[in-house]
């Protein structure tokens, strides 16, 4: 069986042609990831970097990123779960997205996330959380039309090997 395609409208970072590609799961997380995509321009003919195309819609047609990431998400399989992850309501995605994490007091961070869903995320920081710590998460993707900033709440924290902590952050909507 063949794996679903996932239909994205391309941008050549070069030439600014558009054109739509069906890309595997794997192709549009890395897509997501780094924001951009190796393609043959059809336009300027030759292989180019390609990125998420601007569309051109009204102001109530716009989604937010969470409400992307939900209906998108849905295209990933979902992996076994742990049994803490059970407790979810949408399935996380792993996306690496760039994140500004702030405490009430103004302190700010520069992260990336480790993955991602409509109702929440994990980041890992050497900086100590507590769990119930409100955060304002700004979500900062590269080539993106703009922030997103969100209220969250830390949930749970897991220590890493490598001296740092993973943080689960459910997110106010």
């Amino acid at each position: 069986m063949s794996e679903p395609a996932i239909s994205v409208e391309l941008s050549c970072q070069e030439c600014r042609a558009h054109d739509t590609a069906e890309l595997s799961a794997a192709e549009f997380q890395e897509l997501s990831r780094t924001w951009k995509i190796e393609r043959t321009c059809k336009a300027c003919q030759k292989r180019t970097s390609w990125t998420f195309a601007e569309a051109d819609v009204e102001a109530e047609e716009q989604m937010d990123f969470w409400d992307w990431l939900a209906t998108t998400g849905a295209s990933f399989e979902r992996g076994q779960a742990a049994p803490q992850d059970e407790r979810r309501k949408e399935p996380r995605v792993g996306l690496q997205v760039p994140l500004r994490v702030a405490r009430a007091n103004g302190e700010e961070e520069a992260l990336m996330s480790e993955n991602i869903s409509r109702s929440g995320l994990c980041f890992a920081s050497s900086r100590n959380y507590t769990v119930g710590e409100s955060l304002r998460i700004t979500l900062q993707p590269e080539a993106a039309a703009g922030v997103q900033t969100r209220t969250g709440t830390i949930v749970r924290l897991t220590a890493a090997e490598d001296g740092t902590s993973l943080y689960g952050v459910r997110l106010e909507t």
